[in-house]
C-alpha cells in the first residue's frame, strides 16, 4: 500500500536516508568504539607503567612492605600516558597482604575497594559514584615469605568525558547530517525524476487525435535521457503508424466505393426501363467483374491483416523454384505477348527448395504481372534466378519506364501508386508489392528495389536456404 500511494521522488529519498542513516550509525559506532578502546588502553598503559615503577620501589622494613617513596608525582610525570599525567595526584596505590589487611598506601586509598579474592589484573569500580579503573599485580619478594597484592587505580572521568562530547557530537551530528541529506535526496531525485514527470504529464495529454507533440528535452545520455528520447521516438512511430491506418482507411474506402458505384450505376441503369435479354446479359457480366475486384481487394487485404498480426501461417514443403518460376513466366507468355512485351526465364533448369509454394507464386506472379502492365510495348521482362551461399535470389528486370527516386522509399506500402490513374484504370489496387514484401519476409528473407527512370526497373528477392 505504501508503494503504491507514496511518490517515488519520496520512496527514494527515504530508501537513500534509510540508507545514510545507516551507514552514519555503523561509522558514529566504529568510530565511538575505538576511541573509548583507545582511551581505554592508553590508561591501562599508563596504570600498568606506574604499577611497575611503584614495585621497583617497594622496601622490605622489619618484615613488612613499604612504598619507598611515596611522592607520585615522579611516577606519573614517568608514565606515557597524557591522560594519566593530567589526572594528577588523583592516582592512588595500595598495598595488601594476603589477608587483606592494607601494609601502605598512596593518596586516597581508603575509599578503594578490596579486591575479591585479591584477583589481578584490570577492573572498574565505582567510588562515590564516579567510575575509576584499577590495576592489581602480585609482589613477591625472596625476602618475604607472604605474598602482597599491588593496586593502583586512577578515575575515569575524564575519559568518559570525552566519550561524552563525542557520543553528544554524533547524536546531534547524525540527525543534522540526515536532514541535510534528505534535502539534497528531495532535491536530486526531483531532478532525476523531472523529466519523467514531463514524460508521464505528456502522455496525459497526448490522443489519437494529435501525436505531434514531443518533449524534445536536452539531457545527457543516461537512464532519463535515453527515456525521454525513446518516448519521442515511440510517439513518432505511433505517428507514422495511425497516418498510415487513417491513409489506408481512405484508400480501402475509396477501392470499395469504385466498385459498388459502379454496380450501382449498372443496376440503376438495368432497371431504368425495360431491356432485352443482351442488355441484361452485359449488365450481369459488368457486376461479375466489379465482384470480382472485391473478392480480390478483399482477398488481399486479408493476406496483409493476417501477415501484420502474424498469424499468416507457412506451409513448408520441398519445391523446385527453378520450375516454379519458370512456370510463371510461361503463364505470362500470352498476356506478355498480347501487348508487345517480350518475357523470358534465365536460370538453372532446377533448384530445389524448402518453402510455401501458394504463397511463393503468389509472391512472384504479383512481381512478374506488375513488371508486364508497367512495361511498355517493344519492351522486355526478364526473371532470374540465382544460387548463392546459403540464400537463392530471384530478380525480375523490366525495361519499364521506371520509378522516380522520391517513390522508391514508398513503393512497398499499401495502395501506394506511382501512377494512381493508370493503376487504377488497369484493375490494381496498390496492395501487390505490400503483399510481396510480407510474403519475402514470411519466409525469412526480404526484397528490394532499384530503378533508373526511362530505362526500367530490378526487384531482387533474396530468401534463405536454411530455414
Amino acid at each position: 500500500m505504501f508503494e503504491k500511494t507514496v511518490p517515488i521522488r519520496i520512496r527514494l529519498t527515504a530508501w537513500y536516508m534509510l540508507l545514510v542513516a545507516i551507514t552514519l550509525a555503523a561509522f558514529g559506532g566504529f568510530v565511538y568504539l575505538n576511541l573509548a578502546r583507545g582511551l581505554y588502553a592508553e590508561v591501562d598503559a599508563g596504570l600498568r607503567t606506574l604499577a611497575q615503577e611503584a614495585a621497583r620501589g617497594i622496601d622490605n622494613e622489619n618484615g613488612s612492605l613499604r612504598f619507598q617513596n611515596t611522592d607520585t608525582s615522579s611516577l606519573i610525570s614517568s608514565a606515557p600516558s597524557s591522560t594519566l599525567r593530567e589526572a594528577g595526584n588523583g592516582v592512588i596505590m595500595r598495598l595488601l597482604n594476603e589477608a587483606g589487611n592494607t601494609a601502605d598506601g598512596v593518596g586516597e586509598y581508603a575509599r578503594l575497594p578490596l579486591p575479591h579474592r585479591l584477583q589481578t589484573g584490570f577492573s572498574n569500580v565505582r567510588i562515590s559514584g564516579e567510575p575509576w579503573r584499577v590495576y592489581t599485580i602480585r609482589i613477591e619478594l625472596p625476602s618475604v615469605h607472604s605474598a602482597y597484592v599491588l593496586q593502583v587505580a586512577r578515575p575515569l572521568g575524564a575519559v568518559d568525558e570525552t566519550l561524552e562530547r563525542v557520543a553528544g557530537v554524533l547524536v546531534l551530528g547524525i540527525p543534522l547530517v540526515l536532514f541535510v541529506a534528505a534535502l539534497g535526496g528531495v532535491f536530486i531525485s526531483g531532478r532525476a525524476l523531472g523529466p519523467i514527470d514531463r514524460v508521464t504529464r505528456l502522455a496525459r495529454e497526448v490522443g489519437a487525435e494529435d501525436l505531434s507533440r514531443r518533449l524534445n528535452l536536452r539531457l545527457p545520455d543516461d537512464e532519463v535521457g535515453r527515456l525521454a528520447r525513446t518516448f519521442d521516438d515511440m510517439l513518432t512511430r505511433l505517428e507514422a503508424a495511425f497516418e498510415r491506418e487513417k491513409q489506408f482507411t481512405q484508400d480501402a474506402a475509396h477501392e470499395l466505393r469504385t466498385p459498388l458505384t459502379v454496380m450501382k450505376g449498372t443496376i440503376d441503369v438495368a432497371l431504368s426501363r425495360p431491356r432485352d435479354a443482351a442488355d441484361y446479359r452485359a449488365a450481369l457480366l459488368e457486376m461479375e467483374t466489379q465482384v470480382d475486384r472485391l473478392i480480390h481487394l478483399a482477398e488481399s487485404l486479408l493476406v496483409l491483416a493476417r501477415a501484420e498480426s502474424a498469424k499468416l501461417d507457412l506451409n513448408v514443403e520441398p519445391l523446385d523454384l527453378a520450375v516454379l518460376v519458370g512456370g510463371l513466366v510461361e503463364q505470362l507468355q500470352p498476356i506478355a505477348e498480347a501487348k508487345g512485351v517480350s518475357i523470358r526465364y534465365d536460370g538453372p533448369g532446377t533448384l530445389p527448395f524448402r518453402g510455401d509454394q501458394d504463397r511463393l507464386i503468389r509472391l512472384f506472379l504479383n512481381l512478374l504481372d506488375n513488371a508486364v502492365k508497367h512495361t511498355p510495348a517493344g519492351g522486355s521482362v526478364t526473371a532470374e534466378v540465382t544460387a548463392r551461399p546459403g540464400s537463392v535470389e530471384v530478380t525480375i528486370k523490366d525495361t519499364g519506364p521506371g520509378i522516380p527516386p522520391e517513390h522508391l522509399p514508398h513503393i512497398f506500402e499499401r495502395f501506394y501508386r506511382v501512377d494512381k490513374a493508370r493503376s487504377r484504370s488497369e484493375g490494381g489496387v496498390g496492395l501487390g508489392l505490400a503483399i510481396a514484401k510480407h510474403i519475402a519476409q514470411l519466409q525469412g528473407g526480404d526484397i528490394r528495389v532499384s530503378s533508373t527512370p526511362g530505362k526500367g526497373s530490378v526487384f531482387a528477392v533474396s530468401l534463405p536456404t536454411s530455414r
